[in-house]
């Protein structure tokens, strides 16, 4: 019964690692995509001491749920952090063009 209990909680954890984006900034426009297509919009904040939409106006972007590309993490990986911030800029950029030419 133990290891039914190890395997459950590794896959448990393996699942929610990969439910992680790669911030592979190639991903994003792609991720928005279907994003719009299911209708789940949102958009990426980033930003340590203090967090921000990349790439959209403040006032859009906090009517819709926040993603986390990074948002109050220390972290010396300055290449992550800037795969982060690419990342989210183009997510934003595409979900902030289908909202605003929606209404």
């Amino acid at each position: 019964m133990k290891i039914l209990s190890v395997l459950g909680s590794a896959l448990v954890a393996a699942v929610c690692i990969a439910a992680d984006p790669t911030w592979n900034p190639a991903d994003a426009v792609k991720e928005a995509e279907q994003d719009i297509h299911t209708g789940h919009i949102k958009f990426y904040w980033a930003g340590s001491i203090e967090s921000r939409p990349v790439g959209v106006p403040f006032e859009v972007a906090k009517k819709y749920p926040k993603a986390n590309a990074g948002i109050g993490c220390v972290t010396n990986d300055i290449p992550l952090r800037e795969r982060q911030e690419e990342y989210a800029r183009r997510y934003n950029e595409k979900i902030y063009a289908y909202i605003t030419q929606k209404h």
